[in-house]
């Protein structure tokens, strides 16, 4: 199983321009204030764009389209670029790569995205506006694949090809989906279960409980929807629970509870919980409040939390990570392991607040899943890429294998 990184951007990405022919125009001087007027009324139509998405022109003049969808007037491709959630680090870090993709490539990319992941009718109006504008490609990560199900339709049907990034769009059955940047949810969560697991001090604490007092490992998952966290959280229970089989004494005595989807009665009596925690919304208040709930566990031993909005969940729950302190914590003996960067989780992983956690490489694919729908819009044939995933911890957060996959 292969859980380490995929491919670790160079420091510099090598460049190329495209040539550009610019237009010859002639005007009169009776047709001049058509044009200031035409530019004027242009500016104040920019302005008036909706809050949560931007526009990355690009700088070098792009490929031609090869399918139905239209190009812009410039001659560059027009891709359009839809997120869970348009203000999260992560997804901010995509945006990132995939502007300087759409630098490299000359095309235009437009970033947008909900409010919050939780809110799928949001997500659903800026699909269905993206379709309508009739771009070259569409480059998505899906909140719920099946409220999507019409307006990709429309987009197949409209011959724009739709490229998948994070969780992109699982179970999608209309054709539209071509193919997928992402992690390998799945091998990244046992990535963190494999690495938490094989702590001796861990191993000491999870031995400790009974049947009559088993202990727990806790699992803060923000959603049990999202393809991303449902593989994640997939992973890192199926690795849990096999390495803390084959600890002493705890072979079919791991029991797993707390949501349906998850749950796997033990085949003896338990000595060990895995409690897995779903707010009922994704807003921050709810996701603290449930780490709440989670450290007020009795007999809690490790806390998992799946994704960034998770770990702020659990250090704002914390009271910003200082109850985690090692020395003097009020949780100084829980060990807690997180998924993917931000300032507030290095921080955390930096002070040994955190025993560790697992980094994708967002910014890669952003920069993927653009190079992918630009091959897709010219109609060459595309495929799946892993972008990656890598443990870090206090001792190598600051390698240079490590710093180039984090993000504020």
């Amino acid at each position: 199983m292969k859980t380490g990184h995929f491919e670790i951007r160079p420091k510099c990405f090598q460049r190329f321009s495209t040539s550009f022919i610019g237009r010859n125009h002639l005007m009169k001087k009776k047709a001049l204030s058509v044009v200031l007027s035409l530019a004027i009324a242009g500016t104040l139509l920019a302005g008036c764009g909706g809050s949560g998405s931007s526009s990355q022109p690009a700088s070098n003049a792009g490929a031609a389209q090869t399918g139905d969808a239209a190009a812009t007037d410039g001659g560059s491709m027009d891709i359009r670029i839809i997120s869970k959630s348009f203000n999260n680090q992560f997804y901010q870090a995509a945006f990132k790569g995939a502007n300087d993709a759409a630098a490299d490539l000359g095309v235009t990319v437009t970033t947008n995205g909900p409010d919050v992941e939780t809110n799928t009718s949001q997500q659903v109006e800026q699909v269905k506006a993206a379709v309508n504008a009739k771009p070259n490609a569409i480059v998505l990560a899906a909140c719920d694949t099946d409220s999507l199900e019409e307006t990709l339709t429309a987009a197949k049907e409209a011959g724009i090809p739709v490229i998948g990034f994070d969780s992109g769009v699982p179970g999608d059955t209309t054709g539209a989906v071509l193919a997928t940047a992402a992690t390998d949810n799945t091998n990244a969560g046992a990535n963190v279960a494999k690495n938490l697991i094989a702590d001796p001090a861990f191993q000491e604490a999870i031995l400790k409980g009974t049947e009559e007092n088993p202990t727990v490992l806790g699992i803060l998952a923000q959603d049990a929807t999202s393809g991303s966290i449902v593989l994640r959280v997939n992973g890192f229970i199926e690795e849990a629970v096999k390495d803390l089989e084959a600890l002493d004494g705890l072979a079919g005595a791991v029991d797993v509870s707390g949501q349906e989807k998850w749950t796997q009665p033990s085949a003896k009596p338990a000595k060990v919980k895995i409690v897995v925690t779903v707010p009922p919304s994704s807003s921050a208040a709810d996701i603290q409040s449930a780490s709440n709930t989670i450290f007020s566990t009795d007999n809690l031993v490790g806390v998992f939390a799946a994704n960034q909005d998770a770990v702020n969940g659990v250090i704002s729950a914390t009271n910003d990570g200082t109850d985690l302190d090692k020395a003097n914590g009020k949780y100084k003996d829980i060990f807690v392991v997180g998924f993917d960067s931000g300032t507030s989780q290095r921080q955390a992983v930096t002070n040994g607040q955190f025993l560790g956690s697992v980094t994708q490489d967002p910014y890669q694919m952003g920069y993927q899943a653009v190079t992918l729908a630009v091959k897709a819009a010219n109609g060459e044939a595309v495929e799946d890429v892993d972008t990656g995933s890598k443990w870090y911890n206090a001792e190598n957060i600051d390698s240079e294998e490590i710093s180039v996959l984090l993000y504020d």
